[in-house]
């Protein structure tokens, strides 16, 4: 009876582990607030550039979305942006469709990176690489944290996620910022998921 119950409990909690879907650690950023670092269970994915941990660095005094402190990226005149990636705590799989959602706002006061731009959202088969874009938000203008959805139909199987900022569709670079903050897991698409109250 004990093997039976040991066996039973061993094939619940694979069963509950295979039905969990890819996460992402840290997916509010949370971290000391200071400029040019990176936060924690994420790495670059641009040499020579790395985001922000606001509020309070570059003059954003913003409160965080969820947590206490969120993500600023920026873009460059030079056509340069930053952006930052992970491995997920399982793949996607191919020909899945599955939704993600993220909160995005815009800062005035950036020192200077103070124009709207995008968001892109890309999926890879290996540590940076843009394997798929997974969804392009747009030019983000709102002050105040928005919820953004993006679904899509994974093209490969992929272990990685990528966030980058990036111009918006003018045909010319230009010094921007995005802030970034509280993303979800990555859902499959048509499923119920439980919503609890922040309250």
């Amino acid at each position: 009876m004990h093997k039976l119950l040991v066996l039973f409990f061993l094939f619940a909690s694979f069963v509950m582990a295979s039905s969990q879907p890819p996460r992402l650690l840290n997916p509010s950023f949370e971290g000391e607030p200071r400029d040019a670092t990176m936060p924690r269970g994420w790495y670059q994915c641009e040499k020579g550039t790395t985001p922000d941990i606001l509020p309070g660095p570059w003059g954003v005094y913003l409160e965080a979305d969820a947590g206490e402190t969120y993500l600023g990226l920026i873009t460059r005149e030079n056509g340069s942006w930053e952006s930052i990636g992970q491995r997920l705590s399982k793949p996607m799989e191919k020909d899945e469709c599955y939704y993600i959602t993220v909160s995005l706002a815009h800062s005035d006061a950036y020192m200077g990176y103070d124009r709207p731009v995008k968001l892109r959202i890309w999926g890879g088969k290996s540590k940076c690489a843009r394997t798929q874009l997974l969804g392009e938000s747009p030019r983000i203008e709102n002050s105040d944290w928005e919820s953004y959805s993006f679904d899509f139909t994974a093209s490969e199987k992929m272990k990685y996620l990528i966030i980058e900022a990036h111009h918006s569709d003018s045909t010319y670079s230009h010094q921007g910022n995005i802030l970034v903050d509280n993303i979800s897991a990555i859902h499959k698409c048509g499923r119920t998921e439980l919503v609890l109250s922040k309250d």
